[in-house]
């Protein structure tokens, strides 16, 4: 599987790569990204589940208060709840909601007697109970819920979704034809009337290639729609604006573009996915490092230190391709940037920018050689190499230096020509 080496311009100077770079070449030619800009990656949605024996006294005030009817609600934990029925497909027969707190427990197993140690509990939080908390406050809060209600209370198993927002990029026109899934289901999904996400399920009437869904519920499912259509449809753009205006790029400026569509790629990953994985061993996915020794993913929190080794690995799993073996730029920088629970590289500096040409010379003319090194390596003509090299964000600095000298665009052409042959004979492009 090939893929595209990144570079960046401070890379460039010192003639390495850069493994956040926005510069992508490969033998297909050269990409800038500088224009994608990852908005959020976060948790989008967990369900943990509890295996115990059930605290009859505690549920049996639960479904008396059922018992009045529909609207019945009750306080529990020192929080509001509206009391009524699980979901059909959901496995539980009960369920206590609080939307505002964004918070739903099912409990009582359907297929388990109720005087039996079961999996008898299932605690759903969402998107905006986990922005506003920390890993470790979401499962001491779900932890609570199951000590009162369950006796033995073991946790065992959590399903987690990961969505990454971003701007910049959208599916393109003949995504399905180059998109790579070992999927039978496939939902492609036109128009827009409804939409509705219910036990981890879109169903939608959506339009113009707005929203591509593979896979199952209950495995590992790939989800790609419009976030802003979405949004503004539920009514929350309010609260996913708050969150997006906080991306910053390397100076410290905002990136999100109000009047711009948001997309978001969602992956969803069921427990049973989850306990697979967790039979492996999870390592840092840039240094190795083994993490954790347990391997155990029975808890949200067990999971967090993985979660962009788990982001990795599925965006491999389901993966957008420029060509055969060749992974689509633009996926690749999303596959590799996006972090969970930390903060982006990218974000961490400021760097003062230099007028153009003005006290950089030498690392301008150390980035070109390099520059032209990769182009020689990889292959490309004179026309292509010039025309990369205005793309290539350092296109301003370059031709203010060759300026100052007196070498016109032809002779700028041969310049660079020659270099591609010095390289190809005798460098080490050779």
């Amino acid at each position: 599987m090939e893929r595209w080496n990144r570079y960046s311009l401070a890379s460039l100077q010192r003639g390495e790569e850069d493994q956040f770079g926005k510069l992508l070449i490969s033998s297909a030619g050269q990409r800038e990204m500088h224009k994608i800009h990852l908005l959020n990656a976060g948790v989008d949605t967990v369900r943990q589940l509890y295996q115990g024996k059930p605290c009859l006294t505690q549920f049996d005030e639960i479904i008396n208060v059922y018992n009045e009817g529909k609207g019945a609600t009750m306080r529990l934990f020192d929080v509001d709840w509206a009391v009524g029925a699980g979901a059909a497909g959901s496995g539980f027969r009960y369920r206590l909601q609080n939307n505002e707190l964004g918070v739903i427990v099912f409990f009582q197993a359907r297929h388990v007697k109720i005087e039996n140690i079961g999996t008898h509990l299932k605690i759903e939080l969402s998107p905006h109970f986990i922005q506003e908390r920390s890993p470790q406050q979401c499962q001491d809060f779900m932890y609570n819920i199951a000590a009162h209600m369950l006796s033995h209370v073991e946790p065992i198993g959590c399903a987690i979704h990961l969505a990454l927002d971003v701007q910049g990029w959208e599916p393109p026109s003949d995504f399905m034809q180059h998109f790579v899934t070992r999927s039978k289901k496939i939902m492609r999904i036109d128009g827009i009337d409804t939409l509705e996400f219910a036990h981890g399920n879109i169903a939608t009437t959506y339009g113009r290639g707005e929203t591509y869904m593979f896979g199952t519920a209950g495995a590992l499912q790939c989800c790609i729609y419009n976030k802003t259509l979405e949004a503004k449809h539920r009514d929350k753009m309010h609260f996913w604006e708050g969150i997006w205006q906080h991306a910053v790029d390397d100076d410290l400026n905002s990136t999100y573009n109000p009047e711009a569509p948001v997309w978001r790629i969602e992956l969803r990953f069921h427990q049973s996915v989850l306990r697979e994985y967790a039979q492996g061993i999870p390592c840092n996915v840039d240094t190795g490092e083994v993490l954790d020794a347990s391997h155990g993913f029975n808890r949200f929190i067990d999971v967090v230190p993985h979660l962009s080794g788990l982001w990795r690995t599925a965006m491999q799993s389901y993966r957008l391709d420029v060509r055969r073996n060749l992974i689509d730029p633009a996926w690749q920088v999303m596959q590799e940037d996006a972090r969970f629970y930390c903060h982006e590289p990218g974000f961490m500096y400021k760097r003062a920018r230099k007028a153009p040409g003005l006290g950089n010379e030498k690392n301008v003319t150390l980035a070109f050689g390099n520059l032209i090194s990769i182009y020689a390596r990889q292959g490309f003509r004179t026309h292509e190499a010039v025309r990369f090299l205005q793309r290539s964000g350092m296109w301003e600095d370059l031709a203010e230096y060759y300026r100052r000298r007196g070498v016109d665009s032809g002779q700028f052409r041969q310049i660079v020509e020659q270099k591609l042959i010095e390289r190809r004979l005798v460098g080490k492009a050779a």
